[in-house]
């Protein structure tokens, strides 16, 4: 009888330790690993952190199946900044677990390094991107930034020799613009800060862009009004000079066969008129010179008796 009931207490440990085996051979333990940040570190006042704090990477363990449910929101890293002095800290940190069904294991504390707050007021430059289109250009006298300077908050070993910048894209550019540029914050090495609070974060960028000029040569185009008087007639029209340089658009001098003039008067005229007129060139173009001479020749006409 007892010979029995050792054989079966044996069977029992054989089927337990076999079910065990294929249990864990279906559902195996695991591990996972899983980075977890922390956002706003609450450092004492007048403190502030350098750079971006380390994330601190943890490892979930588990059975195959738990883990493939395993949300990683249930895992929260919270770390004590309020020790933290200037200079490289150790700060203890610690994971909250909401899984019962698996178990985590976790570093005891990071390194972050800690420095005062400073505040500076920079002016602020403007970096183009890119060039305007082939025939336009930059007005930079009538360029202007509202506001322009800014107030910059940041760790202060920092602050010495930091740019702040508004970037303009000039690409495809060819009228006036006046966008909103965000401001970022470059140390010495040009190289971004970005956990600088600026203020205002935005500023206005005003710019006139304009077609270049071209200088071309025209002709001097004249006219004259009224007529001589009854027996003469106009025999010839010399101008001096005969031509002019326009300075402008390049389309709007394409179009331009010559450039006018003011009008001479040769009412009742019985001999040669001669006037200094004003060139008269289209609006936004410059002329040199401004005036020019017309020559206005009147001449008998054959076989008449002229009017006294």
């Amino acid at each position: 009888m007892l010979s029995n009931l050792r054989i079966k207490l044996l069977a029992i440990a054989l089927a337990t330790a076999f079910w065990g085996v294929v249990s864990y051979t279906q559902n195996p333990t695991q591990t996972h690993s899983v980075r977890l940040s922390i956002d706003h570190p609450a450092v004492p006042a007048g403190l502030t952190v350098i750079g971006d704090i380390p994330q601190v990477s943890v490892t979930v363990i588990g059975t195959a199946e738990n883990l493939r449910v395993f949300d990683q929101r249930s895992l929260h890293l919270s770390a004590n900044f309020s020790g933290v002095r200037v200079g490289t800290n150790r700060v203890p940190v610690h994971v909250d677990n909401a899984d019962p069904d698996v178990t985590v294991t976790q570093p005891d504390s990071i390194t972050i390094d800690v420095d005062e707050i400073g505040t500076t007021v920079q002016p602020v430059t403007i970096e183009r991107v890119n060039g305007l289109p082939p025939g336009f250009h930059e007005v930079t006298s009538a360029t202007t930034i509202t506001p322009q300077t800014v107030q910059i908050v940041g760790p202060k070993s920092l602050l010495n020799g930091i740019q702040a910048v508004a970037q303009v894209d000039l690409a495809g550019v060819v009228a006036p613009i006046n966008p909103s540029v965000i401001v970022v914050v470059r140390d010495a090495r040009k190289q971004p800060l970005t956990k600088m609070v600026v203020t205002p974060p935005q500023v206005s960028i005003k710019m006139t862009i304009q077609a270049d000029a071209v200088t071309l040569t025209k002709p001097i185009g004249w006219s004259v009004t009224g007529q001589p008087a009854t027996g003469y007639r106009v025999t010839n029209v010399t101008v001096s000079p005969i031509q002019a340089n326009l300075t402008g658009l390049s389309a709007v001098l394409a179009g331009l066969a010559q450039v006018a003039s003011d009008p001479v008067d040769i009412s009742n005229a019985t001999a040669d008129v001669i006037r200094t007129v004003r060139l008269r060139p289209p609006a936004g173009v410059d002329v040199s010179p401004t005036t020019v001479q017309v020559h206005v020749f009147i001449g008998k006409i054959p076989g008449t008796s002229p009017s006294p």
